[in-house]
């Protein structure tokens, strides 16, 4: 008897103390488990935040800029995709301008790289607009590696945007300077009334070639600096078609051209052909021809798709009278309808830079 209520009082006893531990661990358990799950959405959401915001600014930058030195004036051109695309001249002598903290710039005439990069170009991101961008220009003073790297933080944003490129225009625009170009051209030589071209995207301004900005390889000539930069946006942008003219361009007088030499002692003409020449510019610089000869841009030579290389022939503008002799040692062209590919020296020469196309006659020498 004495026995059983002692094993009835242990097991109250063991009941009593044994729930509420059993309880306490649980608890403990749950705790536990809840605190180790409950960071894991956080992370996985950063890190993929993060990785994403990542790739995205660094395939935005399609931008480079690269500072060096023209006649004693600091420059900076601007490349878009490995092409360069505009030169920014400050308007007086390196000694005269104080030393801007925006790249690395040396005291050689060489050219040393400057990689924009997204810390850069964020306050003009944040802008929204190109008239703000401009703003900016004005506020950069008179360095170019400054000025460039507020058109090119826009390019970038306009690359984000997936801008149409055929939205890309050119025109000429008479009376004063802008805003966006006046700081760059207080100490510039005075030009011609009027010689000012406008490069705009939907309207809006972007760029004015002048005096102090030009297209990187200038021609001499604002009006095709201006026409060559245009139509190099619109291909790296949107590869857009390439505009033929400047649009509100004021008509001119007729300039008397001396015409250059049309009789070269070179050989018998032992066939002739007629057609639509095009030329190809310095992309390609460098590179091996069809004949395996590097291509220099600069050379009086040519691309025609059946003509033995080597082969002289006489080019002449029809438009305008203008001849040059060049050799081929090229394939092409390849577009219908065209029968010559010229250099960029030839093109130059044959005065059809502005139109990149012209009505030739071809004279095929004997040698």
């Amino acid at each position: 008897m004495n026995q059983r209520h002692l094993w009835t009082i242990v097991a109250l006893f063991m009941a009593v103390l044994g729930v509420p531990s059993v309880g306490c661990t649980q608890t403990i358990k749950g705790n536990a488990l809840a605190s180790q799950k409950s960071p894991a959405p956080d992370v996985v959401k950063v890190g993929e935040y993060q990785s994403t915001a990542g790739k995205q600014t660094l395939d935005a930058v399609i931008t480079e800029i690269h500072p060096h030195n023209i006649k004693g004036r600091k420059a900076a051109t601007l490349f878009i995709r490995n092409i360069p695309v505009l030169t920014f001249l400050s308007s007086v002598s390196n000694t005269n301008l104080e030393t801007k903290k925006v790249g690395a710039i040396g005291n050689t005439g060489g050219v040393q790289s400057y990689a924009l990069i997204s810390s850069n170009s964020s306050n003009v991101l944040n802008t929204g607009n190109l008239t703000d961008a401009s703003n900016q220009i004005s506020s950069a003073d008179v360095d170019p590696v400054q000025i460039a790297g507020v058109i090119a933080a826009k390019i970038n944003q306009l690359n984000r945007e997936n801008v149409d490129g055929s939205k890309i225009t050119v025109s000429w625009k008479a009376g004063e300077k802008s805003t966006a170009n006046q700081a760059q051209n207080k100490s510039a030589p005075a030009q011609e009334d009027g010689e000012r071209y406008v490069i705009k995207i939907n309207g809006e301004e972007l760029v004015e070639i002048n005096e102090g900005t030009r297209l990187a390889g200038t021609t001499n000539d604002l009006a095709e600096d201006a026409l060559q930069a245009t139509n190099r946006l619109r291909r790296l942008l949107g590869n857009a078609s390439p505009l033929k003219e400047i649009a509100n361009l004021p008509v001119r007088q007729p300039v008397s051209i001396p015409k250059l030499p049309q009789q070269i002692a070179v050989g018998v003409v032992r066939a002739t052909l007629r057609g639509m020449a095009s030329y190809y510019g310095y992309d390609g610089s460098g590179n091996r021809t069809a004949s395996g000869q590097r291509f220099n841009p600069e050379e009086m030579t040519a691309a025609h798709r059946s003509l033995p290389f080597g082969t002289q022939v006489r080019v002449t503008n029809t438009r305008n009278g203008r001849s040059v002799v060049l050799r081929i040692n090229d394939r092409g062209p390849f577009i219908r309808g065209r029968i010559i590919d010229v250099s960029v020296g030839a093109a130059r020469i044959l005065g059809m830079m502005g139109s990149g196309v012209a009505p030739v006659h071809i004279e095929v020498l004997e040698k």
